[in-house]
């Protein structure tokens, strides 16, 4: 838990730093609300318990409302994991390079090891941003509240990811 919330809080003071920095000369081509390119579409890596860790593909459901899927698998010889997450994410505010949102996830975990198996559903909501760091490049943050499904809690988990949208 401890370690959950130095990464979320580092991930926040690296987004509110950026927040400040001076913005390029070419500030008019990273804007979420072009007309000429909307960039609807995105692939990249995700690493989330409420939304599955590893590459990620992000599609709009609607204007308002983007879908992302992400999961991975990793073998070797007595280790089989794999992971397959969905998340909605219900934008309340893009303007210029930032998008905030609200989102609300499940991701499926399974793991298999010397005779022993883990099998699990996450479930979370929380709040995130997206930014433009380059024309198509963006970085998004979220602070998730989980239920893992082995106790009636919530924890506080930071959920990041790296994208290019096309």
């Amino acid at each position: 838990m401890r370690s959950g919330l130095r990464i979320l809080s580092l991930a926040l003071l690296l987004l509110a730093v950026s927040s400040v920095l001076p913005a390029p000369a070419r500030a008019q081509t990273l804007d979420w609300n072009r007309l000429d390119d909307p960039m609807y579409e995105a692939l990249g890596l995700n690493l989330g318990l409420g939304s599955g860790v590893g590459l990620a593909y992000k599609f709009p459901v609607r204007w308002w409302l983007y879908a992302q899927a992400s999961g991975g698998i990793w073998n070797n010889q007595n280790d089989k994991r794999h992971n397959l997450g969905l998340e909605l994410q219900y934008i309340l505010r893009q303007s210029g390079r930032d998008k905030l949102y609200c989102g609300l996830g499940a991701a499926h975990f399974y793991h298999q090891e010397s005779g022993r198996t883990r099998d699990h559903i996450n479930v979370g909501f929380g709040v995130g941003l997206e930014r433009l760091f380059g024309e198509r490049t963006a970085v998004q943050a979220e602070a998730t509240f989980i239920d893992r499904g082995n106790k009636d809690t919530l924890i506080l988990y930071p959920q990041v990811g790296l994208y290019y949208y096309f």
